[in-house]
């Protein structure tokens, strides 16, 4: 039953590496700016809608387990207060600006990193 937690949670996180990649592309779609941050509104209702559901997720797992507090479970943590953060400042700036800044691609390196560690972590 852990393991089947654990796939769902990856799978969430690879859905939300997958939002995070859309919301980077959206403001490349559009130069009309009313239009992009119409549509960088309802991405980020999303995008909410998806890391809450990952953290959910995951700390349903961590209680089902009865896990300790290990560097895993931190780095996770850590990783979805950066990325709310930084998704939440990156609509902001573009709001206020228009211009579209490379917050996104900051988020996808650190998905992709946080990705790798659990993948290399997990493989014995």
């Amino acid at each position: 039953m852990f393991n089947e937690m654990v796939l769902y949670h990856s799978i969430l996180v690879d859905s939300l590496l997958l939002v995070v990649i859309i919301g980077y592309i959206i403001p490349f779609l559009s130069q009309n700016c009313k239009t992009t941050i119409r549509r960088l509104r309802i991405y980020m209702f999303i995008f909410h809608g998806v890391i809450t559901t990952v953290a959910f997720s995951g700390l349903v797992a961590f209680t089902f387990a009865k896990m300790a507090l290990n560097l895993n479970i931190v780095l996770m943590v850590l990783v979805y207060i950066s990325t709310t953060t930084i998704e939440s400042l990156r609509y902001l700036k573009f709001k206020k600006s228009c211009r579209e800044n490379r917050y996104s691609l900051i988020n996808i390196l650190i998905l992709i990193a946080l990705i790798g560690w659990e993948y290399a972590v997990s493989i014995p």
